[in-house]
């Protein structure tokens, strides 16, 4: 695994334990969730990446960890994490979303046209900036994304704005979560 650090964020103590040690109380546990198995077969052949902003443990990666490269964005130290994904082609950084938009000259992979970008329930941390980062991808030049938000609650929303017609809504087995995805047709 290579670890860079963009940025430190004052978050510690029972809040990293609850999400990145392996312990009974930890609700991410090390299954993946479902969308991750249902979009696998939709991903275009020249997708070569998995980019995941919020991986957690990298439970996520699992499906992708053996075809893909993964690049893991999240706010803690990587060395804190238990991995239950494999390390050996992962790049984590320790960096937040808006961090990450700040054309920071430590993040290495500037060319999206072949990744797929995935979020599990960390776009909503962005507010009204969500399209923001949706245009900023797409200049980069992703055409595959996958933003697994909380449907309509006090935790979240989705807003994709002028970027609202890419967007197919669909729910994967979840009840409190809502996918949206952009995927290129193109094999």
């Amino acid at each position: 695994m290579k670890f860079i650090q963009i940025n430190t964020y004052g978050q510690e103590g029972s809040w990293f334990e609850h999400y990145y040690k392996h312990n009974p109380n930890n609700p991410v546990g090390n299954k993946p969730e479902h969308i991750t198995y249902s979009i696998k077969p939709l991903i275009p052949d020249y997708v070569t990446t998995i980019m995941n902003f919020g991986c957690s443990n990298g439970r996520d990666f699992i499906p992708f960890q053996d075809n893909y490269d993964i690049i893991g964005f999240d706010l803690v130290p990587g060395d804190y994490i238990e991995w239950v994904c494999k390390t050996d082609n992962l790049i984590y950084y320790q960096c937040s979303m808006e961090d990450y938009q700040k054309n920071n000259t430590k993040i290495e992979h500037k060319d999206l046209s072949k990744t797929l970008v995935y979020t599990n329930v960390s776009l909503f941390y962005l507010k009204d900036k969500q399209e923001q980062f949706i245009s900023y991808l797409l200049n980069k030049g992703c055409k595959n994304m996958i933003f697994q938000e909380y449907k309509s609650s006090g935790h979240g929303y989705f807003q994709p704005g002028k970027h609202k017609n890419l967007f197919k809504e669909k729910n994967y087995k979840r009840q409190d979560i809502i996918g949206f995805t952009y995927l290129d047709n193109k094999k």
